[in-house]
């Protein structure tokens, strides 16, 4: 066979050489003038050349399948009268409790209905079917296994049944027929039907009564009207790390425990990985060092026992999918440059622009998009979809990314070329290289960022988007990809943007870390007066600010405020706002209070005079106005500038919004000052409840209403209340923010006041 094989590459390679510079010269007009009569030649010659390429690509196919086709099993020896060809389960086949106790109920109700095992590529389903039929051996007699790759293979591992049950007809299918028709009338027997594609290969050709146990395997789930589904998933952390320890004989628990995750907990991944070791003495730790280096030749590798590679049982799916829909196979290929965790649903729909044509149709409506994920469901490659989300498997992501560099990565981009000429049906994306796809996955992300940052909505979408873009910038970072300034850039406004988000909801030091790196990648390839660069530095001027880092935060806004300056007009939006946020942080120096009053009263004119009353951007400064007037006792004007906001802000946003959050806590700081303090203490309550509801009990703008309740209780002698809300706040800040946050310090000087208060009181008590 590999002589056969070596000569056709051989034959094919002659060819090419001596008919490739030919096809080029007639297509590149490159030929003498008196060549040109002969130009007809053009499409004999490319025909030649492509008969080969055909051919071999049809060979190669028919090879993969065959190779992959479990080997036939001989039948027992009909002794005891059992008729038997079910093969036994690999040695150390995980036992699967639960699943085992699962199978017994469902198949021992007696409903004369079969029973799917679903799952993705070798989560072991087809050794989970084997081991049952092993534990059941000894009380059944009949057990029948049957290749249901198809209908044709059903029909022909029934009439071998048929021949040994003295069934035979004229025909394979008739003879299937009469077995189907004889064990519904029989009792003590199980069929197993692995690998099935599909519900209607299987239809007329399944008995259905209660003498009788059906198991069926398929990685698609929809097998509704025949069979009751049973979903296998991956080994949970601690089982599959357990797997790896006792079949590699190494007890190793922190490389089985890393190797596991790694893995994605895939059974037959474990199983390949314990093996190895096993067979070539090494231990898990050295396992971890290979799979580094060398993972796709790892994953290309079986376990012994007949069984194929992790990368052969997944690239049947791949290939499956690729036949069924050519859009459903692109978008795997871009989840494959994500991260294993959840991608929001719609998020392909979002840029379609970057991706490939056939993707691109599906996502132009909703139920085109739902056709193309159902694809991936079928072929068991999603591990979850839901209305919101979808998830791949690590495993398939890093076997379909290494195909992906692999056809990248090919010299021969002209054989990819006629391959596509002149078989239109294959994927021209096929030849995308691997930066192309990570571009692609990196445009996607950016638009799906693109949601307003005060918006919550937003802040949980940014969440779900960051384990991407880490894994985006970690292929592009480590240079597995190569990247120009043009992909630098968008990678640094997409953490930038994902940073300022995560703040908003309260997350932070995960948003400082994102900022700070942002800036650091933006400053590397642009400019200082970069519009772009300025956004990044806002965005960590912002968090620094939340972080108390008040002195960093005032620099930074100075800085872009100078540049706003130099090169826009006073009155523009940006220099208005980086105004407005620089006043911010100086009305919380009480020595540039004066300062802060004059820039918020340029802002409010500014706001007031280009937008109206009725807008966020001018309650923003309204309210900062009200906060500086509060801190230089003008309560008047404060308490009235504070009312209108907290009016205006309901009607715009609604009372929960978290802006309308934070100009009601101004409204109650200021009742407080006056001295209403009933009306600050119910008002304190309402925004402590809603930033409760809204934002959670840990975000930092629940914490501060916190302090702010607390302190209001304490001056109305409510201490112990008082006291009891400053422990929690202070237990939630150090946990959250920090030692040296202000919210921290206040929470401590609070308790500290409190428990001086009872001291003072029970000092009273016992003097009187």
């Amino acid at each position: 066979m590999p002589r056969r094989r070596t000569s056709w590459v051989l034959t094919t390679s002659v060819i090419a050489v001596v008919l490739l510079p030919t096809t080029t010269n007639v297509a590149s007009n490159a030929l003498p003038d008196s060549w040109r009569s002969n130009l007809w030649l053009a499409w004999p010659i490319c025909i030649l050349l492509a008969i080969p390429v055909l051919m071999m690509e049809l060979r190669t196919r028919h090879g993969t399948s065959a190779e992959l086709t479990p080997p036939p099993v001989m039948v027992a020896p009909n002794t005891d009268a059992q008729i038997w060809n079910i093969p036994a389960p690999v040695k150390d086949f995980s036992n699967r409790r639960a699943e085992f106790r699962r199978i017994g109920t469902i198949l021992m109700r007696g409903s004369g209905r079969a029973l799917l095992l679903c799952g993705m590529a070798g989560v072991g389903k087809t050794q989970l079917a084997l081991a049952y039929a092993h534990r059941r051996r000894s009380s059944i007699s009949l057990g029948w296994w049957i290749s249901a790759g198809s209908r044709t293979s059903v029909i022909s591992s029934l009439a071998e049944l048929g021949s040994q049950l003295n069934l035979s007809s004229a025909t394979a299918e008739s003879t299937a027929r009469r077995v189907v028709e004889s064990l519904s009338e029989r009792e003590g027997w199980l069929l197993i039907f692995d690998d099935a594609r599909t519900c209607e290969d299987l239809l007329d050709l399944v008995p259905v009564t209660s003498g009788g146990q059906v198991l069926m395997t398929s990685r698609n789930p929809q097998f509704d009207r025949l069979a009751e589904t049973l979903l296998l998933e991956v080994f949970p952390q601690g089982e599959a790390a357990r797997f790896l320890r006792n079949r590699a004989g190494d007890s190793d628990q922190d490389s089985s425990a890393e190797l596991a995750t790694r893995l994605g907990g895939l059974p037959l991944a474990l199983e390949q990985a314990g093996a190895y070791c096993r067979d070539s003495g090494i231990g898990l730790r050295d396992y971890l060092q290979r799979y580094d280096s060398s993972r796709a030749r790892l994953l290309r590798q079986g376990s012994g026992h007949n069984r194929v590679s992790v990368e052969a049982a997944v690239e049947l799916s791949f290939d499956w999918v690729a036949r069924r829909n050519l859009a459903a196979m692109q978008l795997l290929r871009v989840l494959a440059f994500m991260a294993p965790s959840e991608v929001p649903r719609n998020l392909p729909a979002m840029n379609p622009s970057v991706l490939p044509r056939a993707l691109a149709r599906a996502c132009a409506d909703v139920v085109g998009l739902d056709e193309t994920i159902a694809t991936l469901l079928q072929a068991s490659l999603l591990t979850s979809a839901t209305a919101e989300h979808i998830r791949v498997h690590q495993l398939i992501s890093d076997v379909l990314r290494e195909r992906v560099t692999a056809d990248g990565n090919r010299r021969l981009r002209w054989l990819r070329a006629l391959r596509t000429v002149f078989l239109p049906g294959r994927d021209s994306s096929s030849s995308w290289s691997v930066s192309r796809w990570v571009n692609a996955t990196l445009a996607l992300l950016w638009a799906g960022v693109q949601v307003d940052e005060r918006d919550p909505d937003g802040w949980s979408r940014a969440a779900t988007l960051l384990p991407h873009a880490d894994k985006v910038w970690t292929h592009l970072a480590n240079g597995e990809v190569p990247f120009g300034e043009k992909e630098r850039i968008l990678a640094a406004q997409l953490f930038g943007e994902l940073g300022i988000r995560l703040f908003r909801s309260g997350d932070y030091a995960v948003a400082e870390e994102l900022c700070r790196r942002a800036r650091r990648i933006g400053q590397e390839a642009l400019s200082d007066t970069d519009p772009r660069l300025l956004r990044l530095t806002n965005c960590l001027a912002q968090v620094t600010h939340g972080l108390g880092n008040l002195n960093e935060a005032k620099d930074l806004y100075e800085q872009m405020l100078s540049v706003y300056r130099r090169d826009y007009r006073e009155d523009h939006p940006d220099t208005i706002q980086t105004m407005n946020d620089l006043a911010g942080v100086l009305m919380e120096q009480d020595e540039r209070l004066p300062d802060a009053k004059r820039i918020c009263e340029q802002v409010v004119l500014a706001r007031l005079r280009a937008l109206g009353e009725r807008n966020v951007h001018t309650l923003m400064a309204m309210n900062n106005l009200g906060k500086v007037c509060r801190r230089l006792h003008d309560l008047s004007t404060a308490h009235t500038l504070a009312t209108e906001v907290v009016r205006v802000g309901s009607e715009l946003l609604g009372e929960e919004h978290p802006d309308n959050l934070v100009w009601m806590n101004n409204l109650a700081e200021v009742s407080r000052v006056r001295g209403d303090l009933e009306e600050a203490h119910a008002l304190h309550q309402k925004v402590l409840t809603m930033r409760r509801k809204v934002l959670g009990e840990t975000h930092p703008a629940s914490i501060v209403s916190m302090n702010n309740l607390a302190r209001v209780m304490r001056l109305l002698g409510d201490t112990a209340s008082a006291l009891e809300l400053y422990e929690e706040s202070l237990r939630l800040a150090r946990q959250v923010l920090g030692e040296g946050h202000p919210s921290s310090t206040a929470a401590e000087k609070g308790v500290r006041e409190c428990l001086a208060d009872r001291h003072r009181l029970d000092d009273g008590n016992h003097s009187s």
